[in-house]
């Protein structure tokens, strides 16, 4: 039987999580306090949450997640259990949400570029969630993924001491838990 045409249109989660997130930014850059910070600024700003992102990403991941209960307990269920679908405690995802978004008001006051930096910062969360995702599927993949699943699984079966960044190795350059040169 053929695939409905609905089904043709429809994105796969967490795909289907980026038309959603593409459209706060487009309501992030034209809101009327973002709007004060100009395009170019705010195109910045977004890039810069973006950017963010892969720091938070990897500080959660290397100390909340391999550090702290029940956090850890969950991650590791993950690590043995690789291939099952990957899901996350709706708690947790409201309150990180919560605190991309607060946050950045807070430490601004509420600034115009608030927004901005939160909407980059969520693009970046939907990106990790989206590779993250595509790590752990076993399809062919391009050179950029497949090296990425390469760093992913040595995180998982090898060393979980190092790899922890999903979507840039930047991090673990820096804090110096990048795995070993493939051989």
């Amino acid at each position: 039987m053929a695939e409905p045409w609905t089904l043709r249109l429809a994105l796969a989660y967490p795909a289907s999580l980026v038309v959603p997130c593409a459209g706060l930014v487009v309501l992030a850059m034209s809101s009327q306090p973002t709007a004060a910070a100009g395009p170019g600024l705010a195109a910045v700003l977004v890039v810069a949450g973006l950017a963010a992102w892969t720091l938070i990403e990897y500080v959660l991941h290397r100390w909340m997640l391999h550090g702290i209960e029940p956090f850890q307990r969950w991650h590791l269920a993950h690590h043995r259990h690789a291939g099952v679908t990957i899901r996350v405690p709706v708690l947790f995802s409201v309150l990180l949400v919560l605190a991309v978004v607060g946050l950045p008001a807070l430490i601004s006051g509420g600034s115009a570029y608030a927004a901005p930096l939160s909407a980059g910062m969520l693009l970046g969360n939907l990106l990790q969630e989206a590779v993250h995702h595509r790590l752990h599927d076993t399809r062919p993949a391009g050179r950029w993924l497949e090296a990425r699943r390469r760093l992913h699984g040595f995180h998982h079966f090898c060393d979980e001491r190092r790899g922890y960044g999903t979507v840039t190795d930047l991090w673990d350059r820096v804090f110096g838990t990048l795995p070993p040169p493939h051989r």
